[in-house]
């Protein structure tokens, strides 16, 4: 990994873990040091937190995304 050895130190006193041992971890062992760490299961909520929810991306919104169709009439007009 390509952290500044302070936030290395701040990271694996925070975790709790080293972050070579991370590192090696599998995803099972990643599982069950998360919950052992925070008391429950993981999973995911079906409660709708309003501060989580996505409001799309902003460049279709604005019409700024280009589909190859876009751009093959943006040429055709420019002839």
């Amino acid at each position: 990994m390509y952290l500044k050895n302070d936030t290395k130190r701040i990271l694996e006193k925070f975790i709790g873990k080293s972050i070579l041992e991370l590192s090696q971890m599998d995803l099972k062992d990643e599982i069950s040091f998360v919950e052992s760490r925070t008391g429950g299961s993981l999973g995911f909520s079906k409660e709708i937190d309003i501060r989580m929810q996505g409001r799309g991306n902003p460049l279709m919104t604005r019409k700024r995304i280009c589909t190859m169709e876009d751009v093959d009439k943006k040429i055709l007009e420019m002839r």
